[in-house]
Parts: structure tokens; sequence; C-alpha cells
């Protein structure tokens, strides 16, 4: 097993793999705090249909420009109006308003968004990072389309795009940014797609049926069996092969 998955972690783990993928758009940039918008909102809006939330975000960069960051930050009522009318699936330009917004008030009284998430955090765990973020990111009053969007880790959601964004901010190698040390990546959690649990119970690596933070858990447990510093990385395993083979044949 070990053989098979690092031979198809190595097959997916390129360079190529960034150029349709998500993590294209945090790619661009070289300021930590660039990286850390672009990648919160690349994450959150990779669901559904890849081709097409990718033309989104490619929107999305295009309005916010060489600097993510000063976007945020200068943010204003003016500049609401590119979003009038942004529709993706289950959100619109009022989720995307409220997540600049949010960034913005973040930004405004912290260096980086790391920064926030070390200050408050209690423990050096995903799931009470992400309860942080998601808690100064949500609005007072947080609509069904935003909650979908980032989802809520204290509901045992799998959080696939959360766990996905602190995959990419915390790994290294050559499609991940290594832009934070918050965590050690030996305690991150697989982003749990259909894809990646289908191939997980393919190889038995999860008895359960339901696709949730627990399960998520216990394919990473698994996975550590192969690499205890760097389970996460099978993440380009299990996803890579999955979305290549709509039919098991390993």
């Amino acid at each position: 097993m070990k053989e098979l998955l690092d031979k198809l972690a190595a097959k997916y783990e390129t360079p190529d793999f960034i150029k349709s993928d998500p993590v294209q758009f945090p790619h661009r940039y070289s300021k930590k705090q660039d990286i850390e918008i672009s990648g919160i909102i690349s994450s959150s809006f990779a669901y559904g249909k890849r081709t097409l939330f990718i033309e989104k975000l490619k929107f999305i960069h295009s309005v916010m420009g060489k600097s993510p960051h000063e976007f945020c930050v200068n943010f204003t009522v003016k500049d609401e109006k590119h979003f009038e009318n942004f529709r993706y699936r289950f959100n619109n330009g009022n989720d995307i308003i409220t997540l600049i917004n949010s960034l913005s008030a973040i930004y405004q009284n912290n260096n980086s968004l790391e920064d926030l998430l070390v200050k408050f955090k209690t423990e050096d765990t995903p799931k009470n990072i992400l309860n942080v973020l998601i808690q100064h990111l949500y609005p007072d009053n947080c609509s069904k389309g935003f909650c979908y969007l980032l989802p809520n880790p204290s509901s045992n959601s799998a959080c696939k795009r959360l766990n996905l964004f602190l995959k990419w901010m915390v790994r290294g190698g050559s499609v991940d940014l290594n832009n934070w040390t918050i965590i050690d990546k030996k305690n991150l959690i697989i982003p749990l797609d259909t894809h990646v649990a289908r191939i997980s119970r393919y190889l038995n690596l999860t008895s359960r049926k339901s696709n949730d933070w627990t399960t998520a858990r216990e394919i990473t447990d698994n996975l550590k069996k192969f690499d205890a510093n760097d389970p996460v990385k099978y993440d380009f395993a299990l996803f890579g092969y999955g979305v290549e083979h709509p039919i098991i044949d390993l």
C-alpha cells in the first residue's frame, strides 16, 4: 500500500498540477498577505465543476489586481459594485463582499492572517486553528451562502476547502506554498472530497459512510502509518487518481 501511494503521490505532486488547480492563484504572489488572501478565497470557491469555479476565481483576482492585500485593506463601497452581478452556484456577490470586508477588518488590526491565528489559538490542531479563523471571518448575521462558502469545523463538517487552504499554507513541495509555520505538517487533516473519500474506502483507509471531520481524521490517521511526518502528501495520490480514474482500477 505504501509503495502504491508513494508512487501516486510522486506522480501528481508536480508543478504541472498547479496549472489546472485553484492553487494557481496564490502562486501568483510572493508577499505573505497576498498569498493568504488569494489562498482563502481560492480554496473557498473550489467546489463544483473545476472549469467553472476557475473562471470565477479569474474574475475575482482580476478585480483584486496586483495585490489582494492592498485591495482588501482599501476596500470601499465603490469597490463592492464589481461584485453586484457575481453568481456561482450557492454564492452571490454579497458573499464575496462579506468575505473581503471580514478580511479587511482582520488586516486593519493584524500584520497577517497567521498573526491573528497565533494570537487566538489555544491548541496546535487544525480544528482549533480553523475555528479561530471562522470566528473572525463570520459576520454577525451569517447568510446560508456564506456559511456554505466557509463551513464551521465545530459542526463536524469535513471542511474540505478549509483543510485545503491550511495544507496550502503549511506544506512545502512543488505545489503547496509553505507560507505559514503555525502548525507542523504532520498534524494537518486531509481535505476530504468525494474523490478522496471514494478511493479511501476502496483502499480500506476508512469504513465510515459519512464524509465528515471524523472520517477525514480517520483517513489521515491511517495515512500516518505510511508517512507519520507528512500524511496529507497522499492527498495528491488519492485526489489525483480519483479525478483521473472515475472507475477504480488500482
